[in-house]
């Protein structure tokens, strides 16, 4: 079941997200914000901070939100692109899930897909949240136990292992 505005303003004033702020309650989702920590693999540094990124056309960044967020035991999220952004092209990589449990800041992965360079600014409502209730709580959430490699994270976070699918690098034999 999608949790309402009701549910998620008490969430918010509830210690759900810091810093909350009513005015990003809609009736079924709860607004995050850009936050100014980056990763971006074409930039030198590849890893900053910085109120504004200029993300040009074929570009992809890691960014993270705002908010530092904590979700309940027996509630997972769905992070979705503000639409507003996506109707510019701009897109939000397929990772899009919050586990229930969670807390830390949201790692957005966003790419350019469009013919313009588009300016993303600290502060601005980037995507939302949209909160399911499970069924029951689970045996074993997000981050007990030693489990959940990006608990407590804070900026940007990059994967924590490149072993699934380790980068071909240039001059690499494609055979190996």
């Amino acid at each position: 079941m999608v949790k309402a505005d009701r549910w998620i303003r008490q969430w918010g004033e509830n210690g759900g997200a810091r810093p909350y702020e009513p005015e990003l309650v809609n009736p079924a989702s709860y607004d995050l914000r850009l936050g100014n920590h980056w990763i971006c693999p074409t930039r030198e540094p590849e890893e900053f901070e910085a109120d504004s990124l200029t993300l040009f056309p074929g570009e992809v960044a890691l960014a993270t939100s705002l908010e530092l967020i904590r979700m309940p035991r027996d509630v997972v999220g769905d992070l979705k692109l503000k639409s507003s952004l996506g109707r510019l092209w701009l897109n939000h990589s397929l990772s899009g899930w919050i586990d229930c449990n969670f807390h830390g800041q949201v790692t957005l992965e966003l790419q350019n897909l469009g013919p313009h360079p588009r300016r993303l600014s600290y502060g601005m409502r980037v995507a939302q949240i949209v909160f399911y209730q499970m069924e029951e709580p689970p045996e074993l959430a997000y981050g007990e136990h030693g489990t959940g490699h990006y608990q407590g994270q804070r900026g940007a976070t990059r994967a924590w292992s490149d072993s699934f699918f380790p980068p071909i690098r240039e001059n690499q034999d494609k055979d190996e």
